[in-house]
């Protein structure tokens, strides 16, 4: 943004924003504590043609000041998704101002004509770099820093629910996949804290490229899941204390459930609960290739026939281990030999995104 509009009158500066759907900012929106955040000057139009606000730089802004918010932050809770909204300040100024809510669509007391959806982010468990792999340290649940995100900063899918890996490069998940809105062949996976994870049961595993596909996503490389993963403490035969991994269990958990069970770039359940299905698609190779349609139907619409693999062991990658793999469990724990036909109740979805 050109900084001489600041000697300009607010009018003024609100005319470069006159334009439906404009939107200029002079940085990024950016975590500046647990509860605050750093909120660089803004252009913003909100409401249509005619209609361009300014938006002054904050520091430290607060998001539980109760001026700040429409009253549904008064009970910040673990897993909360929230968004942030220029609003008209004042009817008749070219000014606006920032309110958080828990609402999707607009603030309480608002509407789309004065309100605009700018940014938000995630409130959740936090491990920083420099207690990866550090199994005394309890992650503190607050603003996770690298969630944050504005219209200018965020990946290319929805935001809800995904953390920034590499600057400039791609976003993952928070957490494994559960089931959202929809029914198949169109039903968006979510990433939500505390709920029941997709796995390999009424889907296969060729079904998931399918699903995240719909969340505008896609599934992670081995690369990028060693990257994720990285900092989040290995697992152990006897506990579920740092991933849910103990030998004695039998299924797997809800999302979040394990405290410990964090990277050092704030994804969670990267190690243990269900394998992260990754994408890459490789066969063992010989001279015994053979056409096989029983690779091919099955999961969802396998009733319908969509032809045959000719392979002799055609196989992926899945990365961090399941739920009982005990001490194997790790953030560089890769199985290269996982059938992609097979649907057997331990492997689960996480999406991935480009930056914008």
């Amino acid at each position: 943004m050109d900084q001489t509009v600041k000697f300009c009158s607010d009018v003024n500066i609100a005319q470069f924003a006159a334009f439906a759907g404009y939107f200029a900012i002079n940085g990024q929106i950016s975590a500046a504590s647990a509860n605050t955040l750093n909120i660089p000057e803004c252009l913003v139009n909100i409401g249509g043609n005619g209609h361009g606000y300014f938006l002054d730089t904050q520091s430290d802004w607060s998001i539980v000041d109760p001026t700040h918010h429409d009253g549904s932050l008064t009970t910040l809770a673990l897993g909360d998704d929230i968004s942030l909204f220029a609003v008209d300040a004042d009817e008749g100024t070219s000014e606006a101002k920032l309110i958080a809510t828990k609402n999707v669509a607009f603030p309480d007391g608002y509407d789309a004509t004065n309100s605009r959806k700018i940014g938000g982010f995630h409130y959740g468990r936090v491990r920083p770099v420099a207690n990866r792999y550090d199994l005394s340290y309890m992650p503190t649940v607050q603003i996770v820093p690298n969630s944050v995100w504005d219209l200018k900063h965020r990946p290319t899918c929805d935001p809800t629910g995904m953390v920034e890996i590499v600057p400039g490069g791609f976003w993952a998940d928070i957490y494994l996949n559960s089931e959202g809105t929809g029914t198949w062949p169109e039903n968006v996976p979510v990433s939500r804290y505390g709920v029941t994870p997709i796995k390999d049961d009424v889907y296969a595993r060729t079904d998931f490229h399918l699903l995240v596909r719909n969340a505008g996503k896609r599934l992670p490389t081995v690369e990028e899941f060693l990257t994720y993963a990285e900092g989040a403490p290995a697992g152990q035969d006897g506990n579920n204390t740092y991933a849910w991994s103990a030998t004695s269990n039998t299924g797997p958990t809800t999302t979040g459930d394990v405290e410990k069970s964090v990277s050092m770039f704030n994804v969670v359940d990267a190690v243990g609960n269900l394998w992260d299905w990754l994408d890459g698609h490789f066969d063992l190779g010989g001279n015994n290739y053979n056409q096989d349609f029983s690779v091919v139907n099955v999961g969802q619409d396998s009733s319908a026939p969509r032809g045959s693999v000719n392979h002799v062991a055609w196989r992926c990658f899945i990365g961090g281990g399941v739920f009982y793999d005990g001490a194997h469990c790790g953030s560089r724990y890769i199985h290269s030999g996982a059938a992609p036909w097979e649907a057997n109740s331990v492997v689960g979805l996480r999406g991935i995104c480009d930056a914008l």
